[in-house]
């Protein structure tokens, strides 16, 4: 990740518990101190990644500004690929969707064949 580029943030960075804990809580300026110290993303790689300036990310860092607005954590979750459940947000477009579960009708049922799913057993 580069400083125009967001990307997403290493998994154990992401499972620390207190990062987990400040993004759950909106406490970003601790999530912001946290993703500094433990991602190593400078003021400015954060701020450029969530469309903020260097200075308001400063001023959240110092808590001198609270983050309320739903869509500046939009921007901060996407922009840091936090997945939007961290943040109490629905996925996010981005988030990798799982795999629909498909189920195939056996075509055994109690140890009878059946001609095709959904037709009643043979005798």
């Amino acid at each position: 990740m580069d400083a125009t580029t967001p990307g997403p943030l290493a998994p154990d960075v992401l499972d620390r518990d207190d990062l987990r804990r400040a993004l759950a809580e909106h406490d970003f300026a601790a999530a912001f101190a946290l993703i500094k110290k433990w991602g190593g993303l400078s003021q400015n790689r954060i701020a450029s990644a969530c469309q903020l300036t260097p200075g308001k990310v400063s001023t959240i860092i110092r808590g001198r500004h609270q983050v309320t607005s739903f869509d500046v954590i939009c921007r901060i979750s996407d922009g840091l690929r936090i997945p939007g459940r961290m943040l109490g947000l629905a996925d996010r477009s981005w988030e990798g969707q799982p795999p629909p579960i498909r189920i195939r009708p056996s075509l055994w049922l109690h140890g009878h064949p059946r001609t095709h799913p959904g037709s009643p057993m043979r005798p």
